[in-house]
């Protein structure tokens, strides 16, 4: 039987202030001949292990030997090295089968040979490499901006007036009601709106 996994990050969301889909990695997992119905899929932070993923934990309660587990690349399964070793060496123990579609890297449900092993770790070595580079730039980047008086995080939803507006409106007496009704915010922007007034004055 061939099993794909798919994950996306939650660190990644919260730092873009978005969702991810599973649409890319489903569509490669589909287009290496996993049906829609044996993908598993985890929402979670890319610092977990992967005995902490349920869907995985799920996947891997019902791969048998001689199963087969798609992925569309390395960091998908575990984002640290030690970790996808660890996993790497449990599918071979189990005699279970792992694809990495990216890194055109098979292993069968027989284990690693001597030459197969050395890659594995160089791609998994150098995989990790990237991000802590990645992650680097990105600090940088955020630093410099800081030292140049940039704002960072997401521009504020309402103008200076408005958010004055509405500061008038509750001293004249305006409800929570009232005003999250006529400016189509959050009760949670209103709040702050109000909080930073109070700590100007």
């Amino acid at each position: 039987m061939i099993y794909g996994y798919a994950r996306v990050s939650t660190a990644y969301e919260q730092a873009k202030n978005r969702n991810q889909t599973f649409d890319r990695q489903e569509m490669i997992l589909k287009e290496n001949g996993v049906k829609v119905e044996n993908i598993f899929c985890d929402r979670i932070s890319g610092g977990s292990k992967a005995s902490d993923r349920p869907a995985f934990d799920k996947l891997m309660s019902i791969v048998l030997p001689g199963d087969t587990i798609i992925v569309s690349e390395m960091s998908r399964l575990s984002r640290s090295l030690p970790d996808l070793l660890a996993t790497i060496d449990e599918f071979i123990k189990r005699q279970i089968g792992i694809h990495f579609v990216k890194e055109s890297l098979l292993i069968g449900a027989d284990g690693l040979n001597p030459m197969n092993r050395l890659l594995f770790q160089l791609l998994g070595a150098f995989n990790e490499f990237e991000r802590s580079l990645i992650a680097e730039r990105v600090s940088q980047g955020m630093q410099a901006s800081k030292q140049k008086g940039k704002k960072l995080g997401r521009p504020a939803k309402l103008d200076e007036q408005t958010r004055n507006l509405i500061i008038r409106k509750k001293l004249a007496g305006a409800t929570y009601e009232e005003m999250l009704e006529e400016f189509k915010i959050s009760r949670a922007t209103l709040a702050s709106i109000l909080k930073g007034w109070k700590n100007l004055r």
